[in-house]
């Protein structure tokens, strides 16, 4: 059986940490799951401690490619084949965990779970995402159908052969650009949308420019 390691970075996530800790250990409780806490000013490290986690404690918000940076590292250096990425505000659904594992055939191979623009998701996240998707994909090579979904598996083999430098939103995109760069593929595995349950901290203006920032400096990569 695979050593897979649930990574969530969580930022000021006290509401829905212990909830999502328990369904995942619950579904899974061969794997650890690991909170890496962004500098939260709530309580989010202490519950996800109490619930049973592995906490890491960034001592300011970092943002969250530096709290994922930090979750691949430990992963890496503590011999796990694979992370599954998902975010602290309960919009993905830990039962679809195994979903991911239902696909998961090889160590080459990044697994991103897809959204359907379909009339629950919010229209500024749409177009952001129809946007993103589309030139992530020009850049990557291959189809990226949600570049900027953070619900993943990706093998460990792949995070030690690239390295990854954005600190935000912008390094989820990095990710696959580098991998389908370095001739990793990249599939998809259909999730659900989630709104409902929280507020996201994507910037739909703000974190687009960070990620076309991000694409004309992957020109030099």
């Amino acid at each position: 059986m695979r050593k897979c390691l649930v990574i969530i970075p969580a930022y000021n996530a006290a509401k829905t940490l212990s909830q999502l800790i328990s369904q995942v250990k619950r579904l899974h409780q061969n794997f650890d799951v690991l909170i890496v806490d962004d500098g939260s000013a709530d309580e989010s490290g202490r519950i996800a401690g109490t619930a049973g986690a592995i906490v890491l404690t960034h001592g300011c918000n970092l943002g969250k490619g530096e709290a994922l940076k930090a979750g691949f590292a430990y992963a890496v250096a503590h011999d796990y084949d694979a992370v599954i990425t998902l975010d602290a505000d309960l919009q993905h659904d830990p039962a679809e965990i195994q979903c991911f594992l239902n696909a998961y055939s090889d160590d080459r191979t990044i697994l991103v779970g897809i959204r359907r623009r379909d009339k629950t998701m919010p229209f500024a996240r749409k177009v952001s995402n129809s946007l993103t998707s589309f030139v992530a994909s020009v850049f990557c090579g291959v189809r990226v159908l949600d570049s900027q979904s953070g619900y993943r598996l990706i093998p460990t083999a792949i995070l030690k052969s690239i390295t990854l430098s954005s600190s935000r939103f912008d390094l989820e995109p990095e990710l696959l650009i580098k991998a389908a760069r370095a001739g990793y593929d990249i599939k998809s595995v259909e999730i659900s949308t989630i709104y409902h349950a929280g507020r996201s901290s994507i910037n739909p203006l703000i974190d687009t420019i960070r990620f076309l920032i991000m694409l004309m400096k992957s020109l030099f990569w």
